[in-house]
């Protein structure tokens, strides 16, 4: 008796989509989705959905797009260092997630491509490209773990097939701005990056573009770990005197005080460090609930905003909405913890007005950097079954008759006076 095979398990739709956007990058004439399809085991449709989702993530993090050459096969397109640092993200995330695909499918098609180019195989060897990458990593401020050299060899298996392809189009390579590359030269991971180019650029006989140096440079930033505690360097004591200089700026303008100071610290240098690079190299980042973080903390944002300004202008950058937002969410989460405040229950009583409520609410929003959890209720209800417990605040911009409830009602006009607004901003921060 013999027993049947256990189907492989069904794949989650975060490792499709991985799959997905690698093969977008494996050097094959244009992806065709019925292949897709077969590898991740689901129906056209799950695919086209799923390419659906890649692309929006792309464009989104790195302004790139999916080309469509027929309703079947596709394949990504635009500019080159953007295509490159996704392509990067892509096997690091991969590799975390649903390493086998990897090596049982990208790295097969990558060698096959080899086949009709002119860069010596011995590139391919793991040994040879191993000692290149220990050699690398002896130069840097802190080693490489073996997923990280994993992730390396891979890279630089793809962009020497890449600047084989290139030989043929003479507009190939990536092109850095001045800018972008004297911040790069200026790093630590610059010499073990310019060693590894040079070992690459012999190993190939002369095949990569002097591009490549610099791109080696930005792939060794993007594996550092940011811990403003395990370093002494120079860049790293420049970080962190501007991140207590954004704190400083910070309560100066808010007007309150971090009891808890250096988990604050800590989280904000493990946050902008990166984010640095990212705008240096136009990366997004997922930030998907931006919108509703300026329409629930306007005042959190727009004072984290301003106390940014010092920081920006020493690192000549500007941080996008979506960075300026997760900085804002780690600032408000540090205030709440920092001095055991509770986020405050808010009653909106409501009437005919939409409109008017909506404003009311922003007022109230705008008073405070606190989170505040603003529910609504009509007046009839009000009157009939009164507030719900735990309200911290009842406010409404409409006439109310006299009720028992405690809190009391504070009856609102738009716009706030200076005075009301300091009121409301006591009780809403009141411990």
């Amino acid at each position: 008796m013999t027993l049947d095979p256990q189907p492989a398990p069904a794949l989650s739709a975060s490792q499709r989509r991985c799959h997905v956007l690698l093969m977008l990058y494996a050097p094959l004439t244009a992806v065709q989705l019925e292949i897709i399809s077969e590898i991740n085991r689901v129906d056209l449709r799950t695919t086209w959905d799923d390419l659906a989702e890649v692309t929006c993530e792309i464009q989104r993090i790195h302004r790139l797009d999916v080309l469509q050459y027929s309703e079947k096969e596709c394949r990504i397109q635009g500019d080159t260092l953007a295509q490159r640092l996704c392509l990067f993200q892509g096997l690091r995330r991969t590799l975390r997630i649903s390493p086998d695909f990897v090596p049982r499918h990208f790295l097969p098609w990558l060698h096959i491509a080899f086949e009709g180019q002119p860069c010596p195989k011995v590139v391919l060897r793991t040994d040879i490209l191993g000692v290149m990458i220990e050699d690398c990593a002896s130069l840097l401020p802190k080693g490489l773990s073996e997923h990280d050299c994993q992730l390396i060899r891979i890279c630089l298996q793809y962009c020497l097939w890449q600047n084989g392809a290139w030989q043929s189009a003479p507009s190939g390579g990536i092109r850095f701005t001045e800018q972008q590359r004297r911040w790069l030269r200026e790093k630590a991971e610059y010499p073990a990056a310019r060693t590894l180019f040079t070992q690459l650029q012999t190993l190939s006989h002369g095949l990569m573009d002097d591009s490549e140096c610099e791109f080696f440079t930005l792939m060794l930033r993007m594996l550092k770990t940011h811990s403003y505690q395990s370093s002494g360097s120079t860049e790293d004591q420049r970080l962190l005197l501007q991140i207590e200089n954004l704190v400083a700026r910070f309560q100066d303008v808010a007007g309150m005080k971090f009891s808890s100071y250096e988990g604050l610290v800590g989280q904000l240098f493990a946050h902008l460090g990166p984010a640095i690079e990212r705008c240096h190299f136009g990366i997004g980042i997922d930030n998907l609930m931006q919108e509703e973080v300026n329409r629930m903390y306007p005042r959190l944002v727009r004072t984290t905003r301003e106390a940014l300004e010092g920081f920006e202008q020493e690192y000549l950058i500007a941080l996008s909405e979506d960075e300026i937002g997760l900085v804002a969410i780690t600032f408000g989460a540090w205030l709440m913890q920092g001095n055991a405040l509770q986020e405050k229950q808010i009653l909106l009583l409501t009437h005919n007005n939409p409109e008017l409520e909506e404003a009311v609410e922003q007022q109230i929003r705008e008073a405070t950097l606190l989170p505040l959890n603003i529910k609504y209720q009509t007046l009839t209800d009000f009157y009939k079954f009164g507030a719900p417990s735990g309200v911290a605040m009842i406010v409404t911009p409409y006439a109310t008759r006299s009720t028992d409830a405690d809190p009391l009602v504070i009856h609102t006009q738009l716009p706030l006076a200076k005075e009301q607004r300091k009121r409301i901003r006591s009780l809403l921060e009141a411990p």
